[in-house]
C-alpha cells in the first residue's frame, strides 16, 4: 500500500531509526488489561521498561512484550518437608 508505514518488526530499531508507534500510559494499560494506576506506579518505581520524552512517558510494542514476559509465573517444584 503506497504511503503506509511498514509494520513494526518487533526488533530493536537501527541507530537513528524511530521505533514504531509509541503508546501513552492509558493506551498501554488498556492493551495490558491493567489499571492505569498500576502502570503509573510501576513507571514511577522504574519497574517496567518505558521511554521518557521530557515529562511524557511512552511505551513501544517491545516494552509491552517485556512487561508481559517479566510477569510470567515460573513453575515451582513442590516443597518437600523432611523429618
Amino acid at each position: 500500500m503506497a504511503g503506509s508505514a511498514p509494520p513494526d518488526s518487533g526488533g530493536k530499531p537501527e541507530a537513528g531509526e524511530v521505533p514504531g508507534r509509541l503508546l501513552t500510559i492509558p493506551e498501554a494499560a488498556r492493551l495490558l488489561a491493567v489499571p492505569e494506576s498500576w502502570l503509573r506506579e510501576r513507571v514511577r518505581l522504574r519497574r517496567v521498561p518505558h521511554r521518557r520524552l521530557g515529562k511524557h512517558v511512552r511505551f513501544t510494542a517491545r516494552d509491552l512484550e517485556e512487561i508481559v514476559e517479566r510477569a510470567a509465573q515460573r513453575e515451582v517444584a513442590p516443597r518437600r518437608f523432611g523429618r
